[in-house]
């Protein structure tokens, strides 16, 4: 059986897509920082080399965002560098690489949602390191794909944790409200993802569920879910401390992704009430 490699093995997306693959019968090679330096080609090319995927799945990356800010540096090495390494080896074992981007590889000037075919135009550090990633990865490999996703949650760590933490805690709650986006819940990505991968597809593809909100509304659903009594504070993102600039808009349309596979998927308040139940 031919292998399939994950980077970012202990990421959220990582970590479950590594679980998917395996739960559908597949021989899954997951790799995390610690496993495997990306941002060093010698050493991406032995373990490509030795390994022979014929799919790897590229999800490692430096995704906090005001991190990035402060140490742009990093940022290009975690996001640019290791995403160039790791493209020019697939290259040369001739595998099909999937990448995961982002929407923040858009300004946000945009009325409505964006599809595959607006040119991006980020206005952050993880915003245009994302997108040069994208550059690199179409630049070197023939047989690749990119999937933007979004606002992922459904995993320790997410938006969802913070939110629940932040009232165990009973420290006041400020969430933004000028910067609106669209949730994607891994869970029901997952399936989309696969279907991707195994396609004859090499371009990008949005992936989110449906529907858009800003943080304020996000959080305020979920206390709605869990029956707290928590009152939100709605705040601008400079109010609550962000470094970064969010873009003002970047929710993306799936239109692309439902025409050419068939199917949608639910949305994003569906599929939070579903998680809070069953948090697994």
């Amino acid at each position: 059986m031919a292998v399939i490699l994950v980077t970012g093995a202990r990421g959220r997306l990582g970590s479950a897509l590594a679980s998917f693959l395996a739960s559908k019968g597949e021989e899954v090679v997951s790799v995390s920082r610690s496993d495997l330096d990306l941002a060093r080609y010698d050493n991406v090319m032995r373990a490509v080399t030795e390994i022979k995927p014929r799919l790897i799945f590229h999800t490692a990356a430096l995704t906090n965002v005001d991190e990035c800010e402060r140490y742009p540096e990093r940022a290009h090495r975690d996001n640019v560098e290791a995403s160039t390494n790791l493209a020019k080896a697939v290259a040369e074992v001739r595998a099909r690489l999937v990448y995961f981007s982002t929407d923040y590889v858009f300004d946000g000037e945009k009325a409505s949602a964006y599809t595959e075919t607006d040119s991006p135009n980020p206005i952050s550090v993880y915003g245009r390191t994302k997108f040069q990633a994208e550059e690199a990865v179409c630049e070197f490999v023939a047989d690749n794909v990119i999937i933007r996703v979004a606002w992922l949650f459904g995993a320790n760590g997410d938006f969802v944790s913070f939110v629940r933490r932040t009232i165990k805690d009973g420290t006041p709650l400020r969430l933004a409200t000028d910067h609106r986006g669209s949730p994607g819940y891994i869970p029901d990505l997952l399936p989309g993802i696969w279907d991707i991968a195994r396609s004859d597809s090499c371009c990008v593809f949005h992936l989110t569920n449906k529907g858009a909100c800003n943080r304020f509304e996000m959080g305020t659903e979920i206390i709605r879910l869990l029956g707290a009594s928590i009152e939100p504070i709605a705040s601008t993102g400079h109010e609550i401390g962000f470094i970064a600039r969010r873009p003002a808009q970047s929710t993306l349309s799936c239109i692309k992704f439902e025409k050419t596979f068939g199917k949608n998927l639910r949305t994003w308040q569906e599929a939070l009430s579903d998680y809070l139940k069953n948090p697994g």
